[in-house]
This record gives structure tokens, sequence and C-alpha cells, in this order.
């Protein structure tokens, strides 16, 4: 063989390398690509009632964009999340595991660093990860010095805020700087965050705005795999803020925006509006208004994924933090009890799933699920093994909802606990203390009694005696003291 022979073979030899490398850095990329996108859309204070797609749902209610995503996916009926109220709700479905673990019995605790996300768990695997809107874990706020902050616990990028509630229209410098209180848990108002900066808004609206940054960020990750979270404040009160078109529509009454100057601190007027005792047909308009804008907006949410081809690859779930609120016109029809206590009205909330590469469509899921499902059933979409001791409390729906007619799961009991109230679900049986069934511990059927008014405590003493020893059991196993 010639030199020039042999540099003919090497040349070749060389290509075919490269080639080869190209291809299998291709094939790669296909794979890597072919991995779910995940959206999940948390709503507040959302009430049971308040999903149309519910054959339950109340008379006024209209949300056709919710809606869509149930005639195109699985509609949840007994779903629950882990705590009557958003701190600790959302501190549970983040993690997928009780959040009592870690001490949060109440509205809030620390972190922990061991504790991992669900945004961590995809950011490690490449994921593109993002949210906007609502970040509460009930401590820690308006700091971006904190493991509660999206950009420290996996998220990529992050615009909102860390609170109970904000204004919905009052977001620029100068109310800041006017106002004597601008920075309460719940009363909070001036610039969001935007990744370690914040930001002002001279106008605009909470909701538009997460919806408009969460269309750029899905515009931007074409061709990669994403995880978004939308943690909308609506339809959190203050439930008459609310953009006038909406109010028109369902004849709502405008309310001034807050003044420094005629208002004074910015407590007193949320305290104001916060709700009364009995909120009436007033507060019921406002919330109707409140969430038609919502349910718009996921509908924004919902086309862009259409217009970007990305719909078909990506599972998206949506999901109220907790049950309705009584202070905000808010309906858990049919259910008793709301947001505050553990009746099926605080903790049992509007769930939809829809994934249309692997999920039928149209389907009503009747059996139990949580909220701690969300997190191993996401990471078992993706490919994704928790840590050895992550100790996941959820399980995975992943192989039961691609089935065109689901069978359930065998999960066992589930557990709450907030403050001095607690309860137990296990099959149809219910456990439950709290205030607002006085004199102690009561037991329901739910199957027959859905409303929770007849107490079998003692008929039924056995069963009684059970659920007792499994919610002391539970309460020992989490390792930590309330």
């Amino acid at each position: 063989m010639t030199n020039r022979d042999l540099n003919w073979t090497l040349l070749r030899s060389g290509l075919l390398c490269l080639i080869l490398l190209f291809l299998g850095s291709c094939q790669a990329e296909k794979i890597r690509d072919s991995r779910p996108n995940i959206l999940v859309i948390v709503t507040d204070d959302q009430g049971y009632g308040d999903l149309s797609a519910f054959q339950h749902s109340a008379s006024d209610i209209a949300t056709p964009g919710m809606d869509r995503l149930a005639r195109e996916g699985i509609l949840f009926t007994q779903a629950y999340v882990t705590a009557p109220v958003c701190s600790p709700s959302r501190a549970g479905w983040n993690t997928g595991r009780y959040q009592q673990r870690w001490g949060h019995w109440n509205w809030g605790k620390e972190l922990p660093a061991e504790e991992r996300t669900l945004a961590e768990y995809l950011s490690d695997e490449g994921y593109s990860t993002g949210k906007f809107g609502k970040s509460d874990f009930g401590v820690n706020y308006h700091s971006m010095d904190v493991r509660e902050y999206p950009l420290n616990h996996g998220f990529d990028e992050f615009m909102g805020f860390s609170s109970h509630a904000h204004d919905y229209f009052l977001l620029s410098e100068e109310i800041e700087s006017l106002t004597p209180d601008p920075h309460g848990n719940s009363a909070a108002l001036g610039p969001l965050f935007h990744n370690r900066d914040r930001q002002g808004f001279e106008n605009g609206y909470t909701t538009e705005i997460f919806t408009d940054y969460a269309i750029e960020f899905l515009k931007e990750q074409q061709g990669a795999p994403f995880f978004l979270t939308v943690s909308y404040n609506s339809v959190h009160h203050l439930i008459h803020e609310v953009p006038d078109r909406y109010l028109e529509k369902f004849g709502g009454e405008k309310i001034p925006n807050y003044d420094p100057e005629r208002d004074g601190n910015y407590k007193d007027y949320y305290d104001e509006y916060a709700g009364p005792e009995e909120v009436g047909e007033k507060y019921r308009r406002w919330y109707l208004g409140n969430i038609a804008c919502l349910d718009e907006n996921i509908g924004r949410l919902l086309d862009t994924l259409d217009q970007l081809k990305l719909a078909e690859n990506t599972l998206v779930v949506l999901f109220s933090d907790n049950g309705g609120s009584p202070l905000t016109g808010a309906l858990n029809k049919p259910l008793s009890g709301s947001k505050y206590n553990l009746l099926e009205g605080g903790i049992r909330v509007p769930f939809i799933m829809r994934f249309p590469a692997r999920f039928p469509k149209g389907v009503v899921y009747e059996r139990v699920i949580s909220s701690l499902d969300i997190v191993p059933t996401c990471l078992e979409a993706v490919g994704v093994e928790p840590v050895s001791d992550a100790k996941l409390d959820g399980f995975s729906l992943y192989g039961d909802l691609q089935k065109s007619s689901p069978e359930g799961i065998n999960r066992g009991p589930l557990f709450w606990q907030f403050q001095n109230e607690y309860a137990v679900r296990d099959g149809d049986w219910k456990l439950v203390k709290t205030k607002e069934r006085p004199g102690g511990t009561k037991l329901y059927n739910l199957a027959q009694d859905l409303v929770e008014q007849v107490d079998l405590s003692e008929q039924e003493a056995a069963v009684f005696d059970r659920l007792v020893k499994l919610h002391e059991n539970w309460k020992d196993s989490m390792g930590q003291i309330q």
C-alpha cells in the first residue's frame, strides 16, 4: 500500500468515525428529547364545586379552559391534598412526602436541604425548569437567600412572590415606597421577584403576568425537555381585585385599589376585604370574575402548547392547593367544610391530568389519589428513580392511568394533621377531629355520608379504634415532635 493509499484509508476511517459520532450524538439527542415535558398548574383556594367539568359543579360556574383538560385527559373526583391551607399543602406536593416529616405541622417550617423537590430531581436530569407565580412554604418570605426561594431548590427561572398572598394589581416600586407595611405574610404588594432581582410593573395583573412569562418560557424551551410550574394566586383573596371586563361580565362591584394616603396600612385594607363571616352574593360575583380570568389564562397556556406542537408529549397536572375558602365566595358543593379545616371541603380538590401521548381521553377516575402522587408519577413518566432514602409517601399513578379503564392502586390509608386537628381516610371510612364537628373525634362512612353528618364512632367501635391506632402510629413515624 502506497503512502497515498494509506492516507486515504486513514482519512476515510476518520470520516467514518466522525459520522458515527454524529449519528450517535443525534440518537442521544433524540432519546433525550423523547422524554416528556411536565407542566404543573396550581390554583389557589379553588372550590370543589367550582370546576364545571364536574357533574356536581355549581350552576353558575363556567371553566372551559380547565374543562378542556378534563375532556382531553383524566378528571379525578377523589383527589386530596396534604393540608387544608396553602403552605403545608405546597410543601407536601413539591416533595412527594408528608410535610410533617420535617416538622411542618402548622403553617410553616423551613425546607431542609435533604428534602428533595420535584424541580431538583428533574433539574439533575437535564430538564429546564421554571416557576411563575406563588411560592409559599410558610416561612422565610420576601428573601432570595433562603432554601425556600425557588432558585435554591431546583428552578432555573422564577417570576413571582413568596408569601401567602399578594396584591393582584399593585406591583410598582412607587407603591411599595409609599406603603407603610408592604411586605406582610398575606398582605403584600410591590415588585415581584424575577430570578435574582425584583421587577416592578406600573400596569398589569398577576394572573396575566404569570401566564405571559410562562408562555415566554415555553417558547424558549422548544427541543429540550422542561418542567414548568405555574402557581397562580387566583382565586385567593383579595377576591375583588379583578380586571374590569370580568367585573362587568358578572356584575361585580368595582372597589378602588388600595391608596396609602386614604387607607393607611395595607394590612387594614387587606383585612377589610379579606371576607366577612358571611360573604354572600357580592363576593360570589367577584369570585366568578376572578376565576373566569384564571380559566382564560389557563386556556392561553394550553393554546401555546398546541401552537408549539408540545401538547402531545407534555404531562399536564392541574389542581387546587386546598379547598375553597369561606372568605371568597368559593363553593365546595356537595362537600361540607372548607379551607382551614379537615372536613372534605378543606382537603378534597379539583384535580386533572392530561398526557395525550400516554393517557386516554375523557376518563373520570373515581378512586382516591393524593397530591403526594405527583412526584412519583412524574418521575416514572420521565424514567427517574427517586434517591434510595427518599421514602416517598405518594404512589406512581403512571401505569394505571395509561389503561383505558384504570383500576386504581392499593395505596392504604391517607393521613392529615393540621395544628390540633387530624384525619385518616381508609377505604370509605374517615376518622376526623375538627372544630367544625365539636365533641371529639368522629367516624364517617363517606360512601354513605359524603357531607360527614352521621357519626358512627359508637356503632363501629372496632373501625374507630383501628383508625385511631393508625393515626397514632403514623404520627409516631413522622419522626418530628409536633
